[in-house]
């Protein structure tokens, strides 16, 4: 046998030291590490910088991610919380709500005058038409606060609303103003026998039906729809004492259908606020289509307008085919939705001065409200009667009492006066308010 030199016995050596240095390494890290228990903690990572919340970063930093970069769930929903300018040439909402504070502009132009700022909780509007670059025409409804008015708003200060849940208790869920809560019940008494065959009760403050009798059959509501026809008119143009040129002959309508008038006729000048008196107190329908002519481009825009308007109040049951209120195939509405609708107009203070105005004289004409429980019941203060062939008597009534106003709304009665009586005086020994 060759000896082994030295140096080659230590490289052996060396060889075996290693391989079982590598095998040692190898079973260590072959064995799991313990799982932690509850009361451990993993170690922690590497800290590291904490990026801003995009979403709290002013628009002009926020940054989109780079090209490329896939799309997460997370980033979908980011995308889609991120609020989209309301822009009016895509189309105009029913309504439209504030996302802050709302500025109301005399006008569309940047040297339009500041007439008011409503809260964003409170600015709910509703869009007329004619916008620029960055505002639209709306009608603010008004609240406990702030008066209605016809104005203009930055599209930036707003977005498309849903039906505002202050209109009608059973509006889908959506922005609301908070509404008080309806009258409680403290009598068991029955409700009273009247004439008429479809009733609505309303409490004004809540929109609670406090009462109903086939409340949403579809009717023939009569001289009621002058309540649209006037509110529409109050909308767009909320200067009455703007002067109209007469071109309606109350002479001629007469001889066509027996129509009620406050008698013009062609070549006369009156104000606009003669002309809704003549529609409000003795029910005129002349007057009628003089403001749907005088105000839209045609007749058949006016009555447009009414669908429109109710369509943007909720009101299922109701569709307009003239501003008059006579009787024609398609033209109907409920107790309840003209009841709705006279609660809305309410809003308006012109309005309410119309509805309780028991007497007017302008422009060499001479006007009674055929609304006779106005001076008969106390805190009757409106509004609208109406009487067609098919229709017979209709009314809505509205009587305030303590600060509290109710709406009654009667189709097809015989006796508007004691059927409303009745039933008003049911409310108020029947419920209390808190």
């Amino acid at each position: 046998m060759r000896p082994v030199a030295p140096h080659s016995r230590l490289a052996a050596h060396g060889l075996a030291l290693a391989a079982v240095t590598t095998l040692v390494l190898t079973s260590a890290l072959a064995v799991p590490a313990p799982r932690p228990t509850q009361a451990q903690t993993p170690p922690p990572a590497e800290a590291q910088p904490t990026p801003p919340d995009p979403a709290l970063l002013p628009l002009d930093v926020q940054t989109a991610p780079p090209p490329g970069t896939p799309r997460t769930q997370g980033a979908d929903q980011q995308a889609q919380s991120q609020k989209v300018a309301f822009d009016p040439s895509q189309g105009l909402p029913q309504w439209l709500h504030g996302v802050q504070d709302v500025s109301l502009w005399s006008g569309g132009d940047p040297t339009a005058s500041l007439v008011e700022t409503v809260p964003a909780g409170a600015a709910f509007l509703k869009p007329l038409g004619p916008f620029g670059d960055a505002r639209v025409e709306v009608y603010f409804p008004g609240d406990d606060k702030h008066a209605a008015a016809q104005a203009w708003v930055d599209t930036s200060a707003v977005e498309p609303s849903s039906l505002p849940t202050w209109l009608s208790p059973t509006a889908a869920p959506g922005p609301s103003l908070s509404l008080p809560a309806p009258p409680q019940r403290i009598s068991d008494d029955d409700p009273p026998d009247v004439t008429a065959l479809h009733i609505a009760v309303i409490d004004e403050a809540s929109g609670q039906l406090l009462y109903g009798l086939d409340p949403n059959t579809e009717v023939p509501q009569a001289s009621t729809t002058k309540i649209a026809t006037t509110i529409v008119a109050l909308e767009r143009s909320p200067d009455t004492s703007r002067r109209i040129k007469v071109t309606v002959s109350a002479t001629a309508m007469v001889a066509r259908d027996g129509s009620s008038t406050m008698g013009l006729e062609p070549g006369r000048s009156v104000t606009l606020d003669t002309l809704l008196h003549g529609m409000m107190l003795p029910s005129g329908n002349d007057a009628a289509e003089q403001v749907a002519v005088a105000l839209a481009d045609s007749r058949e825009q006016y009555v447009q307008w009414m669908n429109d308007e109710a369509a943007a109040l909720g009101l299922k049951h109701t569709h307009f085919i003239n501003p008059s209120g006579m009787d024609a195939d398609g033209h109907y509405s409920s107790a309840y939705d003209m009841a709705m609708l006279a609660r809305y107009a309410m809003r308006n203070a012109t309005f309410r001065d119309l509805a309780s105005s028991s007497r007017y004289s302008s422009d060499q004409y001479s006007m009674l409200n055929l609304n006779r429980l106005l001076g008969v019941y106390p805190g009757a203060d409106g509004v609208k009667i109406g009487y067609t062939d098919n229709a017979q008597k209709t009314i809505v009534a509205s009587a305030t009492r303590d600060g509290h106003r109710v709406y009654v709304s009667l189709m097809h009665s015989q006796d508007l006066v004691g059927d409303s009586t009745r039933l008003f005086n049911w409310v108020w020994s029947t419920f209390q308010y808190l």
